[in-house]
């Protein structure tokens, strides 16, 4: 492994890329070649460095977490609120979709019904907003209606509703289409 692309593999940058991938700080590994040249260039103290360093684990982290939410959110397509078609959503309000996107009704526990007419955006609605919970790190699942009523037929049968219930119970939001 090499710490940072490019850049000559001296022995100590060999022991602390072994060192992060032990530790697994691959932010660390990825941001530290270029914060170590700005903190030599620039003259920083050793805890501005350190904090710089930390900071960029902790994002790295929230984003590959952020990620890993999306994905496991079985999205069947990534549409974000970016790509709304606005014409087709007569009647919605922006602003209240904005006040959605915040997912503050996820931290109350309060319920979202999206009605309306085939076409006219209510599953890109709910896929965009499930995505942005994810990105804000909460467990999104979505799921049609007719799978998750094959899902509970099934679970009866197999007498595995319980098992079923604390799947469903762990996502923060649950979108069913």
């Amino acid at each position: 492994d090499r710490v940072g692309k490019g850049l000559r593999t001296s022995p100590r940058d060999a022991i602390l890329a072994e060192q992060l991938k032990a530790l697994k700080l691959p932010g660390i590994a990825q941001a530290y070649p270029a914060l170590a040249r700005q903190a030599r260039d620039g003259g920083w103290p050793y805890e501005d460095f350190l904090k710089e360093v930390l900071d960029a684990e902790l994002r790295s982290r929230a984003d590959r977490t952020a990620m890993r939410r999306v994905r496991e959110a079985r999205f069947p397509d990534a549409k974000t609120l970016d790509q709304l078609d606005w014409e087709a959503l007569s009647g919605v309000s922006r602003p209240k979709i904005a006040e959605l996107a915040t997912c503050g009704f996820l931290e109350k526990a309060e319920d979202i019904v999206i009605a309306g007419p085939i076409g006219t955006g209510k599953t890109h609605l709910a896929i965009s907003l499930g995505i942005e919970a994810a990105r804000r790190r909460f467990r999104v699942t979505f799921i049609r209606a007719a799978e998750l009523v094959r899902s509970l037929l099934e679970a009866r049968d197999a007498r595995t509703l319980g098992r079923l219930h604390q799947r469903i119970e762990r996502s923060a939001l649950l979108i069913v289409d």
